[in-house]
């Protein structure tokens, strides 16, 4: 049975060359080629205390982490929380250059459960609030459980568990198996996404190609159907939810899986299967994507909110790279690859349904949703999405080379240094893959990922990665921890700060890196122009209006500084804006 922790590498896609990750947006070309020397790689802490990092001899088996970014003065210090399976809390405090047990989870920590994510609120300075992931020892009858909680963060960098508030309770199988899930991510909006797999056996090479279905109606342990394909049960997929101080803890943000799919097939005129869709108790209102195996990573795309994330399949040569704009089913476990059949022959792409007794959800599901990308590594573990931002005065910020590129890994062969690590861009119109280059092997030759397990930007624009460092699960014999990439090159493009709010008469208008927005009611026209005076846009409104840079009819803006021109009945508002 594979892991999110196997060791079988599949046959890569091989690479183009570095050559092609070229911008014009370096000021007079400098540095529009990358080279090796334009970025530093700097071990933060591993277990042995090579490479000059803070030695952590306890170090074993980390799972997850969330990364801050603390100014003080000139001075600027990254500090890395992150999960252990085994139940650990840690911090690596930048400024000190220690790492220090902030609480003991109790945690069920068998195979692929245990303490698996965790994130910091957006507003964390100020409300101190971490949320984690794990299999608690409880469970529910004779089920596991998988849990969602916010604990609050003392001054001394220590957990109140006092605090911890559940928020989520997932029934897991009746056994402690696989794909617990745990990666989570907030995105601009506040709303919280989070990774869960299918925590379940069920379906293996020998069996699909003996043409067996291993579906059981009964047991969770061995059942997808259970999980991924239903609709009322939040395993196999992700999540999206909105936390806050209520007593619940979090709201519901607008266009989830249900709601999404109600809208569609009411479109469609299938009137009584939209209102199965609207029903709650048949689709789960947190319910973002169904049809996952094992979803260890996530990302969402910085200004489009596209949510990204690797799939380990039990066939290792058919992972995948996903990327949904929209709420999805992905097929798991009726389709896997690019939507073929596994063991289940009765099923279509098109319109598959979930007829298993153990299925409280619909029957009837939407379109298996094909990845983007299939067979380029394996495990795939997706890191996340890079949006060059010009209004960031930030030295070590990655370059606009990688604007609109997803990187992504793969844990290693056994005896391997690490997997590979790629370069993914996509087309943000035509939603298609256009380039995959391979970094680890060309200009970030000194990047070695030592089985990478996650990865962010921070906000000082830098790359860290989390090293797991294990041949497989429940193993970490060599050298875990923690890097950061940084860009240290020529290309510098020019810090464009964007217009402070603006003030009477114009209070109505919002102007930021992403939006427009018009909050007053009366006609109005909205326009934009390049450097160079053209006119790249232009609309008339009569009510209160926002646009959004990313998405105006018939433009593709590229990043950078455009003139915003807004006349209102009040007047003539004319700004400078950064668009990223």
């Amino acid at each position: 049975m594979k892991s999110w922790k196997s060791i079988l590498l599949g046959a890569a896609v091989a690479a183009p060359a570095m050559a092609q990750l070229t911008t014009t947006q370096c000021p007079n070309g400098a540095g529009a080629t990358l080279s090796a020397s334009d970025f530093q790689m700097t071990e933060l802490f591993n277990r042995n205390g090579t490479a000059s990092a803070t030695r952590d001899a306890t170090l074993s088996e980390p799972t997850y982490m969330d990364v801050q970014i603390v100014k003080e003065g000139a001075q600027t210090y990254s500090n890395i929380y992150f999960t252990e399976r085994l139940g650990n809390v840690k911090m690596y405090d930048g400024k000190a250059k220690t790492v220090k047990v902030m609480a003991k989870i109790n945690t069920r920590g068998v195979q692929d459960n245990g303490l698996m994510g965790l994130a910091l609120h957006p507003d964390y300075e100020r409300n101190r609030w971490m949320y984690l992931w794990y299999s608690p020892t409880q469970m529910i009858g004779q089920n596991r459980q998988l849990r969602l909680t916010r604990v609050v963060v003392k001054s001394d960098n220590t957990l109140d568990m006092a605090t911890e508030k559940t928020l989520i309770n997932i029934k897991g199988s009746t056994t402690d198996t696989w794909h617990s899930g745990g990666p989570m991510t907030f995105d601009s909006y506040g709303d919280l996404w989070i990774a869960i797999g299918n925590n379940s056996h069920d379906l293996n090479v020998a069996d699909c190609s003996a043409g067996k279905s291993v579906l059981s109606p009964t047991d969770s342990s061995h059942s997808s159907e259970w999980g991924p394909s239903n609709t009322a049960n939040m395993r196999g997929g992700f999540i999206r939810i909105h936390p806050d101080s209520s007593e619940k803890g979090y709201s519901i943000p607008r266009g989830n899986f249900g709601e999404y799919w109600a809208d569609q097939f009411e479109s469609q005129g299938k009137t009584a299967l939209a209102a199965q869709y609207r029903d709650p108790a048949k689709v789960l209102p947190e319910v973002y994507v169904k049809g996952e195996r094992s979803n260890y990573s996530v990302a969402v795309h910085p200004t489009k909110r596209w949510l990204a994330w690797g799939t380990v399949n039990f066939d290792n040569r058919l992972d995948e790279l996903n990327i949904t704009p929209t709420p999805s089913f992905t097929g798991f476990p009726y389709f896997h690859g690019n939507n073929a059949k596994t063991c289940t022959h009765d099923k279509t792409v098109e319109a598959p349904k979930n007829t298993n007794p153990m299925n409280s959800g619909v029957t009837d599901l939407p379109p298996a949703r094909p990845p983007i990308l299939t067979n380029l590594v394996n495990v795939v573990i997706g890191g996340p999405i890079y949006t060059f931002d010009p209004s960031l005065d930030s030295p070590v910020k990655f370059p606009p080379h990688f604007h609109n590129k997803w990187i992504v890994s793969s844990e290693a062969i056994g005896g391997s240094i690490g997997g590979p690590l790629y370069a993914i861009t996509f087309d943000t119109n035509s939603f298609t893959l256009t380039n995959q280059t391979r970094m680890d092997n060309s200009i970030l030759n000194m990047v070695k990922p030592r089985n990478f397990v996650a990865a962010k930007f921070g906000k000082d624009g830098a790359l860290y990665i989390l090293n797991y460092d294990a041949e497989n699960y429940s193993l970490s014999p060599r050298n875990p921890g923690a890097m950061k990439v940084t860009y240290n090159g020529a290309c510098m493009v020019p810090t464009t700060h964007i217009a402070a709010p603006v003030v009477e008469p114009y209070q109505n208008i919002r102007l930021s890196a992403r939006s427009l927005r018009v909050g007053e009611k009366g006609a109005h026209t909205f326009a934009m122009y390049d450097l160079a005076g053209n006119r790249v846009y232009q609309a008339e409104g009569r009510e209160e209006a926002e646009y959004s840079f990313s998405s105006l009819p018939g433009t593709r803006l590229k990043p950078g500084i455009y003139v915003v021109r807004v006349k209102t009945a009040q007047g003539l508002f004319v700004r400078q804006a950064s668009v990223l």
